[in-house]
Protein backbone atom coordinates (compact mmCIF):
# COMPACT_ATOMS: atom_id res chain seq x y z
CA UNK A 1 0.00 0.00 0.00
CA UNK A 2 1.12 3.51 -0.71
CA UNK A 3 1.50 5.38 2.78
CA UNK A 4 -0.96 8.23 3.41
CA UNK A 5 -2.36 8.29 -0.51
CA UNK A 6 -6.11 7.59 1.37
CA UNK A 7 -5.54 10.75 3.44
CA UNK A 8 -4.08 12.92 0.75
CA UNK A 9 -6.80 11.64 -1.34
CA UNK A 10 -9.17 12.58 1.19
CA UNK A 11 -7.38 16.03 2.18
CA UNK A 12 -7.53 16.94 -1.91
CA UNK A 13 -11.00 15.90 -2.37
CA UNK A 14 -11.86 18.44 0.93
CA UNK A 15 -9.93 21.40 -0.47
CA UNK A 16 -12.26 21.10 -3.52
CA UNK A 17 -14.78 21.31 -1.09
CA UNK A 18 -16.77 17.95 -3.01
CA UNK A 19 -18.89 15.42 -1.25
CA UNK A 20 -17.69 11.72 -2.13
CA UNK A 21 -20.95 11.99 -4.13
CA UNK A 22 -20.06 14.40 -6.16
CA UNK A 23 -16.44 12.84 -6.82
CA UNK A 24 -17.94 9.35 -7.83
CA UNK A 25 -20.16 11.41 -10.24
CA UNK A 26 -17.33 13.45 -11.96
CA UNK A 27 -15.36 9.84 -11.89
CA UNK A 28 -18.16 7.87 -12.81
CA UNK A 29 -17.54 5.49 -10.36
CA UNK A 30 -19.38 4.35 -7.09
CA UNK A 31 -19.49 6.61 -4.37
CA UNK A 32 -18.35 3.70 -2.06
CA UNK A 33 -15.45 3.40 -4.04
CA UNK A 34 -14.38 6.93 -3.40
CA UNK A 35 -14.36 5.64 0.61
CA UNK A 36 -12.18 2.52 0.01
CA UNK A 37 -9.80 4.41 -1.55
CA UNK A 38 -9.75 7.58 0.87
CA UNK A 39 -9.55 4.60 3.82
CA UNK A 40 -6.56 2.75 2.29
CA UNK A 41 -8.95 -0.17 1.89
CA UNK A 42 -8.24 0.34 -1.91
CA UNK A 43 -5.79 1.28 -4.28
CA UNK A 44 -6.76 2.94 -7.75
CA UNK A 45 -5.76 2.20 -10.90
CA UNK A 46 -3.17 4.29 -12.39
CA UNK A 47 -5.67 5.71 -15.08
CA UNK A 48 -8.72 6.67 -11.92
CA UNK A 49 -5.02 8.17 -10.08
CA UNK A 50 -4.78 10.97 -12.95
CA UNK A 51 -8.35 11.21 -13.27
CA UNK A 52 -8.14 11.84 -9.21
CA UNK A 53 -5.41 14.42 -9.85
CA UNK A 54 -6.79 15.80 -12.83
CA UNK A 55 -10.20 16.58 -10.52
CA UNK A 56 -8.49 17.44 -7.24
CA UNK A 57 -6.10 19.37 -9.47
CA UNK A 58 -2.93 17.97 -7.82
CA UNK A 59 -0.11 16.17 -9.15
CA UNK A 60 0.16 12.25 -9.00
CA UNK A 61 3.56 12.99 -7.74
CA UNK A 62 1.56 14.61 -4.28
CA UNK A 63 -0.45 11.73 -4.22
CA UNK A 64 1.84 9.13 -3.93
CA UNK A 65 3.87 11.10 -1.68
CA UNK A 66 6.72 11.88 -3.62
CA UNK A 67 6.31 15.30 -3.64
CA UNK A 68 5.26 16.76 -0.20
CA UNK A 69 3.75 20.21 -1.47
CA UNK A 70 0.27 19.76 -3.34
CA UNK A 71 0.76 23.37 -5.25
CA UNK A 72 3.74 21.86 -7.13
CA UNK A 73 1.81 22.10 -10.13
CA UNK A 74 -0.19 24.95 -11.06
CA UNK A 75 -3.39 24.76 -12.89
CA UNK A 76 -3.16 27.21 -16.36
CA UNK A 77 -6.86 26.49 -17.42
CA UNK A 78 -8.59 29.14 -18.36
CA UNK A 79 -5.43 31.56 -19.37
CA UNK A 80 -4.82 32.53 -22.52
CA UNK A 81 -1.60 30.89 -24.41
CA UNK A 82 0.30 34.71 -23.74
CA UNK A 83 -0.46 34.55 -20.27
CA UNK A 84 0.74 30.92 -20.18
CA UNK A 85 4.02 32.04 -21.82
CA UNK A 86 4.03 35.04 -19.42
CA UNK A 87 3.85 32.88 -16.44
CA UNK A 88 6.74 30.23 -18.01
CA UNK A 89 8.88 33.27 -18.46
CA UNK A 90 8.75 34.28 -14.56
CA UNK A 91 9.19 30.97 -13.35
CA UNK A 92 12.09 30.44 -15.15
CA UNK A 93 13.58 33.97 -14.34
CA UNK A 94 13.06 32.92 -10.78
CA UNK A 95 14.72 29.78 -11.37
CA UNK A 96 18.05 31.51 -13.09
CA UNK A 97 18.14 33.84 -9.99
CA UNK A 98 17.88 31.02 -7.59
CA UNK A 99 20.82 28.97 -9.40
CA UNK A 100 23.14 31.94 -9.24
CA UNK A 101 23.01 32.62 -5.37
Amino acid sequence: MISKLGERLYSARMNCNLTRKQAAKLLRVSESLIGLYENGNRQPSLDTLIKLASLYKVSTDYLLGCEPNKYATVNLSGLSDSQIQAITLTVNCFREQNTKK
